[in-house]
């Protein structure tokens, strides 16, 4: 917010006061209405992920997929409290910072699947280890969330006339959506390169898991992320176009773009992995193609490996003549 020449320290606007369009931290009210749809939509889903991952074990994408659906309902419940008072400073730096990094927790869960795909399809397919390609895109979210909360954080420690500290916090926050940016379209790149050498490869492919591959259901859930991780990635290029303009510039000031280009491509990349829930992508075999996240000799003393939600024997494989990483 650029703090108008006539602003007095310590005075407190109301609706009766002052103009949003040039005293509030967003220039107009926030819909109740379409904030509390959002709301109640977001808290649903997020209800039914938890749901979902206590009684099918998945435990590994539900604590992600709930932490971030609940910022996001913590999120419209500061625009529905910015309605009635869009001079208050806490509730703007509530919403703003909740409805940036929800996502960030989302894509969190979209990374760990594609470890267990590529279990699914064969581990000898792919250039790259199961283990590192979750460990690499769940260490670029973790950047990602860090960065993003230290440039939240300097905007909502700043007092209101200090305008520079306040731009250096919003680009920092823009460095952590950027961040995101690249790293959803890494995993995308990633997944597709994979996806493509499994046609090239499959006399390597996995005999465990034929049938599933196969499946109609896999193939649903294999578009479902795709699907969204392109809703991800639109409202994040979205977020870091309308945050690098500033709190004051004409995006971050229009509703309905932010309704529409933020809130409903999160609803539905969340639906979707909601749907297409992994248990039922993965025919109710998730479990089964887990994979260990420290290389080390399968446990010798069962006769079958057995595969657990954090994490699995692996069984030994022929060596092939390229590298893993």
């Amino acid at each position: 917010m650029v703090v108008p020449s006539d602003y007095i320290k310590g005075f407190v606007c109301t609706l009766k006061t002052c103009s949003v369009q040039k005293w509030g931290y967003i220039h107009y009210q926030p819909s109740v209405a379409g904030n509390a749809l959002f709301l109640v939509i977001m808290a649903l889903l997020a209800v039914t992920q938890l749901f979902l991952g206590i009684t099918h074990k998945t435990k590994s994408v539900a604590i992600p997929m709930f932490l971030g659906l609940t910022t996001e309902t913590l999120g419209y419940v500061a625009r529905v409290l910015l309605h009635g008072n869009p001079f208050n400073r806490d509730y703007f730096l509530w919403y703003l910072i909740t409805l940036t990094i929800g996502p960030v927790f989302i894509a969190a869960a979209i990374y760990l699947t594609l470890g267990r795909i590529v279990v699914v399809y064969g581990e000898r397919i792919s250039r790259i280890k199961p283990r590192t390609y979750t460990t690499f895109f769940l260490a670029c979210d973790i950047v990602s969330l860090v960065v993003q909360a230290v440039g939240g954080g300097i905007a909502a420690s700043t007092p209101v006339t200090n305008q520079p500290l306040i731009d250096v916090g919003t680009n920092i926050l823009v460095a952590g959506l950027s961040i995101q940016v690249a790293s959803l379209f890494a995993f995308s790149a990633c997944s597709l390169e994979f996806l493509s050498r499994t046609k090239k490869h499959s006399d390597l492919r996995n005999p465990e898991f034929t049938d599933l591959v196969s499946s109609k259901r896999f193939r649903l859930f294999i578009c479902a992320i795709f699907a969204a991780t392109a809703l991800l990635f639109i409202r994040t290029v979205f977020r870091s176009v309308e945050l690098s303009k500033g709190f004051s510039g004409k995006l971050a000031n229009n509703e309905v773009e932010f309704m529409v280009l933020d809130g409903v491509m999160v609803i539905l990349a969340s639906l979707l992995l909601t749907v297409f829930h992994p248990d039922y992508g993965f025919d109710k075999r998730w479990n089964e193609a887990g994979f260990k996240f420290r290389s080390g000799k399968a446990n010798t003393n069962q006769g079958t490996p057995q595969t657990l939600e954090s994490g699995s024997a692996e069984k030994v494989e022929p060596e092939v003549s390229e590298h893993k990483v």
